[in-house]
């Protein structure tokens, strides 16, 4: 199948890219916008007051008035993980701004596969995205417990592929000035997200998620959700090794790398994008609901 027939298959969901970065990212932030003028806040809305990071951090340190003092980020992330228990991680493969934009990328620059980092072991990859994830959630709860200091908040927002978006965008669309934090925010630690976020883990990984794959908390968080979710019956990927051809054409689409040696889908990283179910020839791969083969 050539790019153009993915693509055709695809369609709804690089349109929801679209959707995606219009609903999130200034200077247009529709969803934002919106929240604002239901609120009355006359601050100017960016991808920022969606955080994708800060919530989680708050959830393990027991921050609850920090949650609380940003209810609409809070809404926005509860929101993203209720989704990922009953739907799988439909915002990471469908909306994400900062995953579409990175597998956009790899997907139109046409770097030979064996140039690309690809790790087909399963267990490799969950084994270190949840490594990173578990450091992660380790230092906010040591921050919780008073045996860290604060300010390494402020440290990974400069190091957040999300906040680089934003100031990519506002440099393209004219937003130069400190004012809305474009050119404040550039220095060393947004070069090297940058590199890893578009160039290692865009251009030079296959799949173009290598940012998603190992560095973002909540796309770690939502498929733990949607592991649990999947054993539970509800909306899920599964397998029927009767059907299969072995063609191997799921593992070839796969952005996260999900698809296992026997061909079944790994749900500790998939991130329910259908890739594999709309190229699969035999319809070995399909979404359900319901008890039959949950724990598949």
């Amino acid at each position: 199948m050539n790019r153009f027939e993915i693509l055709k298959k695809n369609k709804w969901r690089y349109i929801s890219f679209i959707i995606g970065f219009l609903l999130l990212v200034s200077p247009f932030a529709l969803l934002i916008r919106l929240e604002f003028w239901i609120t009355g806040n006359l601050a100017e809305p960016s991808i920022h007051y969606a955080c994708l990071r800060m919530p989680i951090g708050w959830i393990f340190r027991g921050a609850v008035n920090y949650l609380i003092s940003r209810p609409e980020m809070t809404a926005f992330i509860i929101g993203v993980l209720g989704l990922s228990l009953f739907l799988g991680p439909i915002f990471c493969g469908w909306l994400c701004p900062v995953g579409a934009v990175s597998e956009a990328i790899s997907r139109i620059i046409p770097l030979p596969n064996k140039f690309r980092i690809h790790i087909k072991d399963t267990n490799i990859t969950s084994a270190l995205r949840y490594g990173f994830f578990a450091g992660y959630i380790t230092i906010y709860i040591l921050i919780g417990l008073k045996l860290s200091g604060d300010w390494i908040g402020s440290i990974c927002c400069r190091f957040c592929a999300s906040t680089i978006l934003q100031n990519l965008a506002a440099g393209i669309f004219g937003w130069l000035l400190p004012t809305y934090g474009s050119i404040e925010y550039w220095g060393t630690a947004s070069i090297i997200v940058l590199i890893s976020w578009l160039i290692i883990g865009g251009i030079f990984t296959y799949g173009g998620r290598g940012w998603c794959l190992f560095f973002c908390p909540l796309g770690a968080f939502s498929n733990l959700l949607y592991k649990v979710g999947a054993k539970l019956g509800f909306y899920r990927i599964t397998y029927n090794k009767d059907k299969c051809s072995h063609c191997k054409k799921c593992n070839l689409v796969c952005p996260m790398w999900a698809i296992k040696s026997d061909h079944s889908v790994e749900t500790a990283l998939c991130i329910n994008c259908k890739e594999c179910v709309n190229i699969c020839p035999t319809g070995a791969l399909t979404m359900k609901w319901g008890k039959e083969n949950a724990t598949k």
